[in-house]
């Protein structure tokens, strides 16, 4: 039998989080992060906000629906992520159809951390002094790898001199 509650009716914690239901999908683990992560500490706030329905939340949260690209237009901006990032984590879209990525074949791969920062540095939602900071901390960064390069590396000796020539 699950947790329904104390002796004097009282639903007990578990039985609480059981009724709220914990996310079933990938995408219902998303949706709550991205609400804790905005500080939205119920459905109903974020209903307040976007105007989406705590109810339909919560069945988003647990899987029982698949949420509209609609809701998610309106879910967006509240919940601090593009359209687009919704689409892909609910299902409804793929990067590629959404543009989000570029397939290039031809090209050679590029490590993740230079995926990372250049999908930073094109974020339209980070200020330009963070963007700024980024650069920099970059560029220092390079400075310093070529530094310790340069210590790696066994110096070269002068080459000789060809026969003939006096030191002046």
């Amino acid at each position: 039998m699950g947790a329904v509650g104390d002796h004097s009716g009282t639903p007990t914690a578990d039985a609480m989080a059981d009724r709220r239901g914990h996310p079933r999908t990938g995408f219902g683990w998303y949706l709550r992060a991205l609400m804790e992560r905005q500080g939205y500490l119920s459905d109903g706030e974020l209903e307040t906000d976007s105007g989406v329905s705590a109810s339909l939340i919560a069945r988003y949260r647990s899987g029982e629906v698949t949420p509209t690209a609609q809701n998610l237009r309106r879910l967006a901006p509240w919940l601090g992520v593009r359209l687009g990032d919704l689409l892909v984590e609910s299902g409804l879209a793929t990067p590629e159809e959404l543009g989000m990525v570029t397939v290039d074949e031809a090209g050679p791969d590029v490590d993740p951390a230079i995926s990372d920062a250049q999908r930073h540095l094109a974020d339209p939602r980070l200020p330009d002094s963070a963007k700024d900071s980024l650069r920099t901390t970059l560029q220092g960064a390079m400075v310093y790898w070529h530094q310790q390069l340069d210590r790696t590396q066994p110096r070269r000796r002068p080459s000789p001199r060809p026969a003939g020539i006096a030191r002046t």
